[in-house]
Order: C-alpha cells, then structure tokens, then sequence
C-alpha cells in the first residue's frame, strides 16, 4: 500500500470513529437522560474510548476546556433564567452528566473539522487554488450572513456580548479551519438542543424563533464557543 491509499484509509477511519463517537452520545443523552447516573457512566465511558483511540494531549485539553468554560456558563443562563432544565439530577440547576457532554461534543467538534480540513488540504494543497478560494468564501460568506442578521434581530445587548466575543474570533482565529469548526459546531450544536428540548430536557424562556422555542443566536454561541476551546486546545497539538 503506498503513502497516498495509507492517508485515504486513515482519514476514512477517522470518519469512522467520529460517526461512531457522535452517534454514542446521541443515543446516550437521548435514552439516558431521566437515568443521571447511567447517563453520566456511560458517557465518561465514551469520553475514555476516544482518549484511548485517539491519545492526543489536545483531546484532554479540549475536554477540560469544553467542561470548564461551558459547565458555569451554563449555571449562570440558568440563574437568570434564560433556560431551565427539566432533567434528574440537577446540580446548580443542570444535570450532573452536562460536564461529559460538553467535553464530549466539544472534541467531536475539534476532530470533525480537522478531518475535513485534511480531506481539502489533501485534494488541494496550495490555499490559492480556486477550489479552496470558493470553500472558504461561501463559509465566510455564510457565517458573515447569519451573524449580521442574528445580530440585528435579537436585543442590543444581547448584540454587544457576542460582539465582544466575535472580534478577537474574527482578527486571530479566520483561517479554514477556524471556519469549519464555527460551522460543525454552529449546525450540531443546534439540532442537537432541538432534538433535546422535542424531548423535553429544558425550554428557553425567551425564544426568537417561537415555532422551534430556540433563540436566533443559539448556533452562534455554539460556533464561536467551538472556535475559542479548539484554539485553546492548539497549542496541545501534535507538530
């Protein structure tokens, strides 16, 4: 097998694992959910699996960034009422396996996009090929379009905090990957709470789009909570 069937069959795999790894905990949080204890083993059981896969220092800086920013955060919206949980086992009003999931999900996100980031580089290795030009155009152009119109609908406030948080995303962190991951975590992270509030997890008090009860801005703070905890995790990576 030469070099260039080796990359191929080593990227597929790494397809593989993340499918795997991101249908796990799908199926966990979604089945588990009223059951904090089984939930909570089985996905420190999966967030094991990945290390032992995987067994990269930026996988477990990205798990303890994930849970340290994303656990109090969550506490915070819950204290002022932006969202309630209607979960078991709730610890400063969040179930006690959110931690896991944030650290989980957070990982997931950061290897998707590298895989997909090698995928292109490897088609097209120079980044002033027109292929490349157009990917990270129509990327930039999408989330230039969501951001603009997000923040013109929710309220001044709102607008200013993920403004804070959007400049030194945007000045340091632009490259194609930056992109990708702002998207895969932007999209997942959305379809990902729909599903669970469909199923009852929690409900947010104040909703834009009151058809689905999620607000506007919510793939933008997935996104950008994406792009900063993978950035923290890069200086972890391998060279």
């Amino acid at each position: 097998m030469d070099k260039v069937d080796t990359i191929q069959k080593n990227t597929i795999i790494e397809y593989f694992f993340e499918i795997v790894s991101a249908v796990y905990v799908i199926i966990v949080v979604l089945s588990c959910w009223k059951l904090p204890l089984i939930a909570t083993v089985l996905l420190g059981a999966g967030l094991g699996a990945q290390l032992f896969f995987w067994k990269e220092k930026a996988d477990v800086a990205t798990m303890i960034a994930a849970a340290a920013l994303g656990t109090p955060s969550e506490m915070l919206c819950v204290k002022y009422g932006v969202w309630s949980y209607y979960a078991p086992g709730l610890v400063g009003g969040i179930p006690v396996w959110i931690p896991l999931v944030w650290a989980y999900l957070f990982c997931f996100y950061r290897r998707l996009s590298i895989t997909i980031h090698t995928s292109i580089s490897k088609k097209w290795p120079h980044n002033r090929e027109l292929p490349v030009k157009l990917i990270n155009g129509m990327m930039g152009g999408m989330i230039m379009v969501y951001y603009l119109t997000a923040s013109f609908l929710i309220s001044k406030k709102f607008a200013v905090t993920y403004l804070v948080f959007t400049l030194p995303v945007v000045i340091f962190w632009h490259k194609q990957r930056d992109m990708l991951i702002f998207i895969i975590g932007a999209v997942c992270g959305t379809v990902g709470e729909y599903l669970c509030m469909k199923l009852g997890f929690w409900v947010y008090q104040y909703p834009y789009l009151r058809s689905i009860g999620l607000p506007i801005s919510l793939p933008l703070a997935w996104g950008l909570s994406a792009v900063i905890i993978s950035n923290i995790a890069k200086k972890w990576e391998r060279r």
